[in-house]
């Protein structure tokens, strides 16, 4: 199975945040992306999320969301978007989801390979961001039970998606709070091959009990940020 993957957009109307993020050109890059995603014939497309940021006004930032839409709309290749931390900075889950189409996360089971896709945009407490009652370095993933009972039941190998960040060689304020249980969890499955994640905006890749993980860097920081890996 051919996936076409990328991660943190940042896309608003901004030329400059940040100092490296060029958050205007992202909707060129991500058009760019998926021509490229066509042409390698691939199977399923996968954004880890951020695909959005902030502007002055919300009707901006759906005006921003639904350019994003058309883009993965005129695409064949289905898109599955994990919703990262700016986008719930400035919309509702079923917002973010109603704006953006037939992309909402599901587990997938394609040529015996379980894909899982993960939310870690909720505060420690177990409340899910909201718009203008979030922070970014309070991440958790709830029901951390149910994820090892997923595992558990799932026959095949395994890839997970997140935005935020479960690698336990990244610094601690990207990464969820409960990220030393669920590393746990991941790796005595032995089934989870890779786990792909964002957030970290400079990437990086690691391995823990045979588990590789595989952090994108981010697409508004620079060219090329869109990659198709065989799994």
């Amino acid at each position: 199975m051919k996936l076409g993957i990328f991660t943190d957009p940042h896309y608003s109307s901004q030329e400059l945040t940040c100092e490296v993020r060029f958050n205007s050109l992202s909707l060129g890059k991500i058009k760019e992306a998926y021509e490229y995603f066509a042409k390698e014939n691939c199977d399923i497309i996968v954004c880890l999320g951020d695909l959005t940021d902030l502007e002055d006004s919300h009707s901006l930032e759906k005006e921003n969301l639904e350019k994003i839409a058309a883009v993965i709309n005129d695409c064949p290749i289905p898109t599955v978007c994990v919703m990262g931390n700016h986008d719930a900075f400035a919309f509702t889950v079923e917002e973010f989801y109603s704006v953006l189409g037939n992309c909402r996360p599901e587990n997938l089971v394609i040529n015996g390979k379980n894909l899982i896709f993960l939310d870690a945009c909720y505060l420690k407490y177990g409340r899910h961001y909201i718009p203008g009652d979030s922070d970014w370095t309070d991440t958790f993933l709830p029901d951390a039970d149910k994820f090892k009972e997923l595992l558990e039941k799932a026959e095949g190998d395994c890839y997970i998606f997140i935005h935020q960040n479960i690698d336990l060689n990244i610094r601690e304020d990207h990464c969820i709070y409960n990220r030393k249980e669920v590393a746990e969890i991941i790796g005595s499955s032995g089934k989870v091959k890779v786990v792909f994640q964002g957030h970290y905006h400079w990437g990086m890749e690691s391995s823990h009990d045979d588990v590789k993980y595989i952090t994108l860097p981010a697409m508004c920081e620079g060219e090329g940020r869109y990659f198709v890996f065989d799994i």
